[in-house]
């Protein structure tokens, strides 16, 4: 068997998501089905309660004080659960995260915090 392979190219437009220059740690994680939400962004803030992860809301299973991860690529987990892929910890621009309901960055700055997740104030270049 060979492997052939092949190249593409396509424009580079960056989400501004990473900020800073601390460590970004990724992991794979299980996050929740969850049908009323729909389908996660890139840089969606995460909360995790038993053995899995999903969107932060103010009430409810997720609420901001469990804020754990931030979403490295999109999902969609209205089909069921699904693994995706998450940072950990690292600096991120706050004007890049999503967060469920009304929750806000001042919701969960200090909680995010104390588990290496650093929210920035977005840098104007």
């Amino acid at each position: 068997m060979t492997y052939d392979p092949t190249f593409s190219s396509a424009a580079y437009s960056p989400d501004r998501l990473l900020a800073g220059d601390h460590k970004h740690v990724t992991a794979v994680v299980t996050l929740q089905n969850n049908q009323s939400v729909g389908a996660l962004a890139r840089g969606t803030v995460l909360g995790f309660a038993a053995g899995k992860y999903a969107i932060v809301h103010q009430t409810g299973s997720f609420p901001a004080a469990t804020t754990r991860a931030i979403l490295a690529d999109a999902a969609d987990p209205t089909a069921g659960d699904v693994e995706a892929m998450v940072y950990l910890s690292g600096e991120f621009n706050a004007d890049s995260l999503t967060y469920g309901g009304t929750v806000t960055v001042a919701n969960v700055r200090e909680v995010a915090a104390t588990n290496s997740i650093y929210i920035k104030p977005p840098v104007s270049v």
